[in-house]
């Protein structure tokens, strides 16, 4: 196990730019200048995005506000973590791998963590008070979870690999309803044909109140349980699966990237195309945004895409491997992602490199921020890393797995978090 707590994030020099009219080699975007990228070790024009033919129609008129459910949040915590090495509050064994992250909701005055397990389990347990590490919600769903709840006024909507999307009641704790989505039959066969309706891409909630689900492309679902559209509308087409949750802008636009290579853009009202991305490789994490409203998203080809509103690119950063999480995006500007090089990545809005802090393991959670700004972040080295803005780690804390799941941080800065040993466990 990586043990060794690092002082300091690698600092990385200004690249070396190419002569005007020159073309030289590359290793990563900022090597090249304006908005050329690197690909195949040399500076080109990036690929533009391709405009939908599809009339436009109403959108939803909100704020600049954006939401987005699934690993990790759009906003900083309210809550500060531990400044110092945390102390473990309460650990619960919920006896199979916690990959989704926990979302925090209070019912009956009490604050709960809501999450599932690769078994199936769903639950919620009091995170704080005289009841802390009880479980007070414990039900079964028809397979594994890899989705983080969202939940909204009493109910929790959490999908599984059973290609169902559950709403949960909390104060009755039953199932309100169920909705089966795709075009999968009954196939659980290994694979992608497998996994391509699993409904484990959000749910995001809406302004409005309406579920957006990533499975077999994109669902809009209204709280009564029923389909309001899916992207692609064709009922015959095999859409590629869609991991990352959806996320939904103020001006109801929809941005989500697939396993078809695609980064795409829908209209809230009718779920028609505004603008795809071809990025070439799986783009598995969820898509954040900026105030400036650029979008950030990353792929399996190792690169954080920044995207224009209008689908055209502003940059991409190259990374050493796979970006599977959601990038985090503080108030200053910077952008935070980590990979499976195992780095956690800090970059500017321009997208320069302003600091690198290697762990020992491939990253797949989400980085999380609370209110001074600190970054949390859990690798497959086993452990948790809080993280100052200018990439000093300022603790660590290492635990009996992989941490896949991003941290929940409560207004009181206690730190609830999963682990692949199967554990929830609450810090402070």
């Amino acid at each position: 196990m990586f043990s060794a707590v690092f002082g300091a994030a690698l600092l990385l020099g200004c690249p070396e730019t190419e002569a005007p009219g020159e073309v030289s080699g590359c290793r990563r975007d900022t090597d090249c200048k304006g908005d050329r990228i690197c690909e195949a070790g040399a500076c080109v024009a990036p690929r533009p995005a391709v405009a939908s033919t599809t009339p436009a129609s109403a959108t939803v008129v909100g704020t600049s506000l954006w939401s987005r459910g699934g690993p990790g949040r759009p906003y900083q915590a309210l809550g500060t973590g531990p400044e110092g090495q945390p102390r473990i509050v309460w650990d619960l064994d919920l006896g199979a791998v916690v990959f989704a992250s926990p979302t925090l909701v209070t019912v009956g005055g009490e604050l709960l963590a809501l999450v599932g397990t690769h078994a199936g389990r769903f639950v919620g347990v009091v995170v704080e008070g005289t009841r802390a590490g009880q479980v007070v919600l414990d039900m079964n769903l028809g397979g594994m979870v890899w989705a983080t709840a969202a939940a909204a006024d009493g109910r929790a909507y959490v999908g599984g690999d059973d290609d169902t999307l559950y709403a949960i009641d909390l104060a009755t704790k039953q199932v309100a309803w169920g909705l089966k989505v795709g075009n999968c039959g009954e196939s659980r066969a290994p694979g992608p044909e497998g996994a391509r309706c699993d409904a484990d891409g959000g749910p995001t909630i809406a302004a409005d109140g309406d579920l957006y689900l990533g499975a077999d492309g994109v669902y809009r679902v209204g709280r009564d349980g029923k389909i309001r559209w899916h992207y692609p509308a064709d009922p015959e087409l095999k859409a590629k699966h869609v991991f990352g949750a959806p996320l939904v802008a103020g001006d109801g636009n929809v941005y989500v990237g697939g396993q078809d290579g695609l980064i795409l853009s829908l209209r809230s009202g009718d779920g028609t195309l505004r603008w795809t991305y071809n990025v070439r490789a799986d783009v598995d994490g969820g898509p954040a945004m900026g105030e400036d409203g650029n979008l950030y998203i990353g792929a399996d080809d190792g690169r954080l895409y920044a995207l224009r509103s209008d689908g055209s690119l502003r940059w991409s950063f190259v990374a050493q491997k796979d970006i599977r999480s959601a990038a985090a995006v503080a108030a200053s500007g910077a952008v935070y992602v980590g990979s499976f090089d195992g780095n956690l990545y800090a970059l500017a809005s321009n997208g320069d490199v302003k600091w690198v802090l290697p762990t020992g393991g491939r990253i797949a959670a989400s980085p999380v921020l609370d209110a001074a700004g600190t970054i949390y972040v859990g690798s497959q080295d086993d452990h948790l890393y809080a993280v100052s803005p200018k990439g000093r780690v300022l603790w660590s804390l290492e635990l009996p797995g992989d941490i896949d799941s991003s941290v929940g941080i409560t207004d009181g800065g206690v730190l609830v978090v999963g682990c692949d040993d199967g554990h929830l466990r609450a810090l402070k």
